[in-house]
Order: structure tokens, then C-alpha cells, then sequence
């Protein structure tokens, strides 16, 4: 496991079991992805001091657990603004536990802002990482999307 790899796990693993208590299993890097239309994206854009994005695909019902348990609010009494809202809150923590881990002691990193339901990477040249997890028996997913931040040791 390298770098990048311990700091996503731990970051993804850390956020979710303290943020909504919930146990996340983390998959065989090779199984494969299962695509619903009730799948929920978010990305978020690092831009300093070293440029690259995180992107989390995840079951609507997922992010309806979460939120449910953040706000103490029955899943039927939670927006979509709610759920959208809370999803983006999921993918700052995560990143900026990513980044404080990948990044020397006290070093600042910028952030940029979580965009629901961004484009497809369509250039398949631009280096990018899976690994999925699981929920129960939901299945979601974390990407981080450019070279520098996969290739840091």
C-alpha cells in the first residue's frame, strides 16, 4: 500500500465511522464498479500547492444514512438540498484529511469548492485511482483524479 493509498483509506475510513457511525469496508482494488441511476456525485478541486480533484460516487440511500444520522432527522424529512448539502460536506472532510495526511506536518493546502454532479473524466490520459468501498451491502466509490497527487511519497 503507498501513500496515496494509506491517506485515502485512512480519510474515508476515519470520516465516515466517526462522522455517521457506520463500519466502511474497503474492496478488492480490482472488483468491479456497479453503476445505478440513483447514484450521487460530488467533486471537489485541490488547487494548492498541488493541483488535482476527489471525486465520491455514492448511493442515494447511502447519503441518506449519513445525513439522517448527522442531523438526527428521519430520511423522509430530509431534502434533496439536505442530502446535496451534507454530500459536500462528506467529500471537505475527507479531502482535507487526505490532504493533511499526503502533505508534510503544518503544510497549507486550498480547496476548492464541492460541485454535485460534475462532468465524466472523459480524457482517459489524465492519470486517476479508484478504490471502493462498502456500507452495509451499498458499494460507493473515491477517485482522485491527477499525477502529482498519486505519485506523492
Amino acid at each position: 500500500m503507498d501513500r496515496c493509498d494509506q491517506a485515502i483509506q485512512h480519510a474515508v475510513i476515519d470520516t465516515l465511522e466517526n462522522m455517521a457511525f457506520v463500519e466502511v469496508t474497503p474492496m478488492e482494488p480490482n472488483s468491479t464498479e456497479t453503476v445505478s441511476d440513483q447514484d450521487m456525485t460530488v467533486s471537489l478541486l485541490i488547487h494548492n500547492p498541488i493541483q488535482g480533484e476527489l471525486r465520491i460516487k455514492m448511493p442515494h440511500t447511502v447519503v441518506a444514512q449519513i445525513t439522517e444520522t448527522v442531523y438526527g432527522m428521519p430520511a423522509e424529512e430530509l431534502s434533496e438540498q439536505i442530502l446535496h448539502d451534507n454530500l459536500g460536506e462528506v467529500i471537505n472532510i475527507i479531502a482535507g484529511r487526505f490532504m493533511t495526511e499526503l502533505l508534510s506536518e503544518g503544510e497549507m493546502f486550498q480547496l476548492g469548492l464541492p460541485e454535485l454532479n460534475p462532468i465524466d473524466i472523459a480524457d482517459a490520459s489524465i492519470p486517476s485511482r479508484t478504490w471502493r468501498y462498502q456500507i452495509d451491502t451499498a458499494e460507493f466509490s473515491v477517485t482522485v483524479i491527477g499525477n502529482k497527487l498519486l505519485k506523492i511519497t
